[in-house]
């Protein structure tokens, strides 16, 4: 307990001393963030905080006097992950670049040369049993990309990529301790440290208006690597399945599904940039960016607490990996109903009720309540200080 303590405040400590550094150095680097169409942040912003969090963490866990506690495909994979980060950053690469290192970089993070893959839990039917070390290793190579991705995407107001990981990483930290996963627990909670050295100057609070940093794509694609390999080791090493290891992640990896979805059904590409994740559509309820962010946080946090119990209390892996679905469900009608085809779809179904209860024609009483009811679109003001995503 001891050796935990005394390496998160040393990690907690370097993290908010690179953070107040690299801010001075990051116009230098070019590595700033200016505002646009769809950033609507004050000012220049450094994008120096990933850089931090990751200098912060290698440096704690490399100067440990005990055997190395991460592989080498471990420091390899997110070596490329933030280097790529970085150079995107400068130059923004493209998608397709982007995807190709991502994968490079999944397939270093999952070493399928190492024999092991993630633990089902759940029977394979046997057609795919001859294949089945194949298909799961593809399985988590998928997995890896996806919440690198993830990460990036949920990057788009202050406090929520870094909220969001400092969550995971908590319960991630309490499962590995109850199913004694020692060799895990200390990378765990020294990354959650150095993510909330980073926090003290990205998310909002009494002391702080708005993000004096930010996570930059080489942070929040990082912190996605990490996140993933980490949940795909503790489901190797300690035989809990994958599926209900995904609760610990489940609302950037359903909101994400979610925008892959819409995005296809629009006829766009699935990485084009548009303001249609979760968090844009409680900011265009005119919504804080505080509150936002604390609302999704709290979601991530109770479906990590779910995940966390189920593991403690041995539930069925069945029934933990079909409860997924109700997530899913939720956030799938909150976005129907805060999408235009839902909001016409209640309008419409309310203009109906009313015409069949009053004695007028429905024709000028739909119309009346149209022009009544309509609402001022958001303005930029409102979302004052949000740093959308590349994605």
């Amino acid at each position: 307990m001891f050796v935990w303590i005394t390496n998160c405040l040393a990690a907690l400590a370097v993290s908010a001393l690179l953070v107040v550094v690299l801010k001075k150095v990051s116009h230098a680097c070019s590595l700033v963030d200016y505002p646009d169409r769809r950033k609507l942040h004050d000012g220049v912003v450094p994008l120096c905080g990933g850089i931090a969090i990751f200098a912060a963490f290698a440096m704690v866990m490399l100067v440990q006097e005990s055997a190395p506690l991460l592989a080498l495909n471990f420091w390899a994979g997110l070596l490329i992950t933030i280097i790529v980060g970085v150079i995107d950053d400068r130059n923004e690469l493209s998608a397709i670049k982007r995807l190709a290192a991502q994968f490079v970089a999944a397939i270093i993070l999952v070493n399928p040369l190492s024999g092991s893959t993630i633990v089902t839990g759940i029977a394979l039917p046997p057609v795919l049993l001859s294949i089945s070390f194949l298909l799961l290793t593809v399985v988590a190579i998928l997995f890896v990309v996806g919440l690198i991705n993830s990460w990036n995407m949920i990057d788009g107001i202050d406090g929520l990529a870094g909220g969001s990981a400092a969550v995971a990483l908590f319960w991630l930290a309490v499962i590995a301790a109850w199913k004694g996963a020692g060799e895990l627990v200390l990378p765990i909670v020294v990354l959650l440290a150095a993510v909330s050295g980073f926090l003290a100057f990205n998310m909002r609070s009494p002391w702080l208006a708005r993000a004096k940093i930010f996570l930059g794509d080489a942070g929040s694609t990082t912190l996605g690597a990490a996140i993933a390999y980490l949940i795909i080791r503790l489901s190797t090493h300690t035989h809990i399945a994958f599926s209900v290891l995904l609760w610990i992640v489940a609302i950037p990896v359903i909101d994400t599904l979610s925008l892959i979805v819409r995005r296809l059904h629009a006829g766009r590409s699935p990485l084009a940039a548009d303001r249609c994740h979760l968090h844009h559509l409680l900011l265009d309820r005119s919504i804080s960016p505080r509150t936002t962010t604390n609302i999704i946080l709290a979601a991530s946090a109770f479906c990590g607490g779910i995940g966390c119990f189920g593991i403690i209390i041995e539930a069925s892996n069945y029934l933990m990996t079909v409860a997924l679905l109700i997530p899913l469900a939720v956030h799938s009608a909150f976005v129907f109903l805060t999408s235009e085809t839902g909001t016409n779809w209640v309008q419409q179904s309310h203009s109906v009720a009313v015409a069949q209860l009053n004695p007028m024609p429905p024709a000028p009483m739909r119309a009346e309540i149209g022009m009544g009811h309509a609402s001022p679109p958001p303005t930029a003001n409102s979302n004052t200080g949000m740093f959308s995503d590349a994605v």
